[in-house]
């Protein structure tokens, strides 16, 4: 799978929007550091999951859920 990570998600390819991201990538992505992200993992306070085997996963769509489930402020 190739990653478009200069191109806005609504130009990017469909495989791209229902992609899965390791730790690090989702932290990237979310703006944090690995260390943050497995943190709130830890203490049930971060964005949901999948494991597949030892491996922690993120889905795209899960990511931006929590994203904008702890946005604050702003126009309703």
């Amino acid at each position: 799978m190739e990653v478009y990570r200069d191109r806005p998600a609504d130009k990017a390819p469909a495989e791209v929007a229902t992609a899965t991201f390791s730790e690090w990538d989702a932290a990237t992505y979310i703006g944090c550091s690995q260390r943050k992200l497995w943190g709130l993992r830890k203490a049930g306070q971060g964005p949901k999951f999948i494991r597949i085997g030892r491996s922690i996963r993120y889905p795209r769509h899960l990511l931006l859920e929590w994203m904008d489930g702890i946005a604050e402020g702003g126009a309703e």
